[in-house]
C-alpha cells in the first residue's frame, strides 16, 4: 500500500467514526505505535495521543464506529491490486486472549491455552475472537484482516464465522475459497459457505464420518438416505479412490495425494464433499 492510498485509507477510518472520532482515531495510532504500554493512562502518555487522559475513556465509552463502513474500507483496499478474475484466498480461525485477573471485565469464558507445561491445566478464562483474513499470494507470516469479532460465551466460533462471511463475501467480487480448519467441518459451516457461492477447503478430522450416495439394495421399505461410510481412521472404508497423484517433495520423498469425490455429512446431505487424501514418506512423527 502506497503512501498515498495509507492517508486516503486513515480518513477513511476516521470518517467511519462517528462519534469521539479525533480521541478514537488518536487512540488507534497510540495502540499500533507503543508496543511497551501495558494500560490505558500509559496509552495516554503517548506522543500519538494528543488530548488530556479523560478523552480516551470517554472514547472507549462514548465513542460510536460504523463496522458496516469499516469493513467496506478494508475489504476495497486490501483487495484494490487484485483482478477481479483472480481467485483470492480468505481464512477463518478462532483465537484465545487469555485474561484471568480481570474480574471486572464483561463476558469472560473458559478458554483453550496450549503450549502448557504437562502439569498445567490447558485452560484458561478470558476472550475468543474470530478472524478473517486475507491470505497472500506468496507464502508470509502477514495477512490482511477483512473482520474480527469478539465470540460471546453464549455464541460459538461457528456462528460467528458464519455472520463474518455473509457480511463479508458480497463485498468482494473475486472468486473464493475459504480455508478452515477441522473444527469448521460442520453441516451449518458447510451449508453457508454453498449459500454464498463459495468453495471451501477445510482440513478433516480422521475420524470424521461421511458418506457415500446411497444406493437402494431392495424395493421394500424408504430408500436409504445414506451410502456406505468414508471414515479415514478405517482404512477399509476408504477404498474406491477417483484418482491419485505421485510426486516428490523438495527432500525426495514420494508424496501421493488420493481424491474421493460425492460424499457427503449425514447433517448437509445436499452439500456434497470432495476429500483428498496427502501421504508423504517419512512423514509419522516428523515435525515438518
Amino acid at each position: 500500500m502506497n503512501f498515498n492510498t495509507l492517508k486516503q485509507v486513515r480518513q477513511q477510518v476516521y470518517d467511519s467514526f462517528e462519534r469521539g472520532a479525533d480521541a478514537l482515531f488518536n487512540l488507534c495510532d497510540a495502540l499500533r505505535c507503543e508496543s511497551q504500554a501495558r494500560s490505558l493512562p500509559e496509552l495516554s502518555y503517548s506522543s500519538f495521543f494528543e488530548r488530556e487522559w479523560s478523552s480516551l475513556y470517554q472514547a472507549l465509552s462514548n465513542g460510536k464506529i460504523n463496522d458496516v463502513a469499516l469493513r467496506q474500507i478494508w475489504v476495497k483496499a486490501l483487495l484494490a491490486r487484485i483482478p477481479e478474475s483472480q481467485t483470492v484466498c480468505i481464512s477463518v480461525d478462532a483465537s484465545s486472549i487469555a485474561r484471568p485477573e480481570a474480574e471486572t471485565s464483561r463476558d469472560r469464558g473458559i478458554i483453550p491455552v496450549s503450549n502448557l507445561p504437562r502439569a498445567a491445566k490447558p485452560i484458561s478464562v478470558g476472550w475468543q475472537y474470530s478472524t478473517v483474513m486475507l491470505l497472500p499470494e506468496v507464502t508470509s507470516s502477514w495477512v490482511g484482516i477483512l473482520d474480527q469479532r469478539r465470540i460471546e460465551t453464549a455464541q460459538t466460533a461457528i456462528e460467528v464465522a458464519i455472520a463474518q462471511l455473509q457480511a463479508l463475501v458480497p463485498l468482494i467480487k473475486h472468486p473464493i475459497i475459504i480455508l478452515a480448519d477441522r473444527w469448521y467441518a460442520t453441516a451449518d459451516f458447510l451449508r453457508a459457505c454453498k449459500t454464498l457461492g463459495c468453495q471451501v477447503l477445510i482440513r478433516l478430522k480422521r475420524n470424521r464420518k461421511l458418506y457415500r450416495p446411497a444406493v437402494r439394495t431392495s424395493t421394500k421399505g424408504r430408500p436409504p438416505l445414506d451410502g456406505p461410510l468414508f471414515q479415514g481412521s478405517r482404512p477399509d472404508t476408504v477404498g474406491g479412490v477417483e484418482a491419485s497423484l505421485m510426486s516428490y517433495d523438495k527432500k525426495g520423498k514420494i508424496v501421493t495425494v488420493n481424491r474421493w469425490s460425492q460424499l457427503h455429512v449425514r447433517q448437509a446431505r445436499d452439500v456434497q464433499v470432495r476429500v483428498f487424501g496427502v501421504q508423504r514418506e517419512g512423514a509419522k512423527d516428523s515435525p515438518n
